[in-house]
């Protein structure tokens, strides 16, 4: 009786290396290559996107908060508001919300940059519907 491994055309005869490449074909630098360069370009593409987002959130074109507030009636509340623009030409708007002891609003006031200039440090009135507890910036917003 014959040893399989020196048959011809026979499975054992084959070597490890062939039979790696006929049970998961062959290697294919080609697409390596081309997986390689997608990678880099996908993940150079994120690197690019974060540093904008990063940039453009690091510097808002209206920064602002609330520095002090005073209840001064059941339905008045004063506020001052701290703000600073990336821009002397900046449009937009902040809104300010006071809010009573149950969390309910009270009272809301949407203030320009026009009248935050203008505050600049200033007590701002907020009419109120019943005695606050606490009036917070809730955002600000830039002007396309």
């Amino acid at each position: 009786m014959s040893d399989p491994t020196e048959i011809p055309g026979h499975p054992a005869a084959e070597t490890a290396a062939q039979r790696m490449a006929l049970r998961y074909g062959s290697d294919r630098p080609r697409r390596r290559a081309v997986i390689v360069v997608l990678c880099a370009v996908l993940g150079t593409t994120f690197l690019v996107w974060l540093a904008w987002a990063t940039w453009v959130h690091s510097a808002p074109p209206i920064d602002a908060a609330v520095s002090a507030y005073d209840v001064v009636s059941t339905h008045e509340s004063r506020v001052k508001v701290e703000a600073r623009f990336r821009d002397a030409d900046v449009e937009g708007s902040c809104l300010v919300r006071a809010t009573a002891a149950d969390h309910t609003i009270v009272g809301e006031l949407n203030l320009t940059v026009a009248e935050l200039r203008e505050a600049d440090g200033d007590w701002i009135p907020i009419r109120t519907e019943r005695e606050a507890t606490t009036v917070t910036l809730v955002r600000c917003r830039a002007s396309d």
